[in-house]
């Protein structure tokens, strides 16, 4: 079982949340890749799939019908699959994360496995029945989680709520989001109990001049500063940095759009344990079926 703790240990730290005090999940992985290309900088900016994991208020914002699939490679040590789905207001995504068989001194195996889903839905202030003072969205999620280590199994629920909105400033846009992530219960591994660990998160995006845009995050457990710029509109480079626990952790990300296809990139440093690689391949099933 020391094992299994010592892999769940780098899986924290992989997770920029190394001072967490509960469970960790898949879904703290983060998962999205525009995300990850821009440092975590995302609460703002969340939009489709991705907001699922940041912010559900920026399901309000969908049009049409979008599919999303993603795998994490992390620091060489594991691997995060992701794959949702996401139409006006609501979204569902499912992840799955493994270290393969960890083999004790004695030779058996200590498998670790963890299996998430999430559903989520966001709706525009300007539907709510009372008058809205700024454009904006409202949001929660439903997560559920289930962790195998060796014998042991847990199983947890938690819920995300979250809000964004929109405001207009002298240079373009400004957009602001909120989100209280991870309220739950359960999810302990043996008697290494512990509830999930709450995150709460604060960002800002500015739109620049020139398709430029730059967002910052603070959160419970790290800051980012994420910068993008969109030269042609099939494309659109990222950048960020992320701090945690005094360590600085460097972003880059790519996407590339054709037609009714998207293809995402993003990579983030670790000074310790390794870069880590995110590949994300999306389909707006809406334009390509003439929905």
């Amino acid at each position: 079982m020391r094992k299994v703790l010592t892999v769940l240990a780098v899986i924290m730290i992989g997770a920029g949340a190394s001072a967490q005090a509960g469970m960790l999940n898949p879904l703290d992985m983060g998962l999205g890749v525009r995300a990850m290309g821009l440092g975590g900088a995302y609460t703002a900016l969340a939009r489709g799939t991705e907001s699922l994991l940041y912010n559900p208020a920026g399901l309000a914002h969908q049009n049409g019908i979008r599919a999303d699939t993603s795998y994490t490679a992390a620091m060489g040590e594991f691997g995060v699959g992701w794959l949702a789905g996401a139409m006006p207001s609501l979204g569902a995504g499912i992840a799955y994360l493994s270290v393969g068989d960890i083999v004790d001194p004695q030779g058996d195996p200590l498998a670790y496995r963890q299996f998430a889903l999430v559903a989520g839905g966001g709706i525009a202030l300007a539907r709510l029945p009372i008058p809205a003072p700024f454009p904006g969205a409202l949001g929660g999620s439903l997560k559920l989680c289930s962790t195998r280590a060796a014998e042991h199994l847990a199983v947890g629920i938690a819920l995300d709520i979250a809000a964004q909105a929109q405001l207009p400033v002298p240079l373009g846009e400004l957009d602001v989001g909120l989100a209280l992530r991870d309220l739950g219960l359960g999810l302990g591994i043996g008697e290494e109990g512990g509830g999930w660990s709450t995150e709460f998160a604060v960002g800002a995006s500015l739109s620049l001049p020139f398709d430029v845009f730059a967002a910052l995050e603070l959160n419970s457990y790290y800051t980012a500063l994420g910068v993008g710029w969109q030269p042609v509109d099939v494309l659109e480079v990222r950048g960020g940095v992320q701090l945690a626990n005094g360590i600085a952790r460097w972003a880059l990300g790519l996407g590339v759009g054709w037609e009714s296809f998207f293809l995402d990139y993003g990579l983030m440093t670790h000074p310790q344990l390794g870069t880590s690689h995110r590949l994300g391949f999306g389909i707006d099933l809406g334009a390509l079926l003439g929905l």
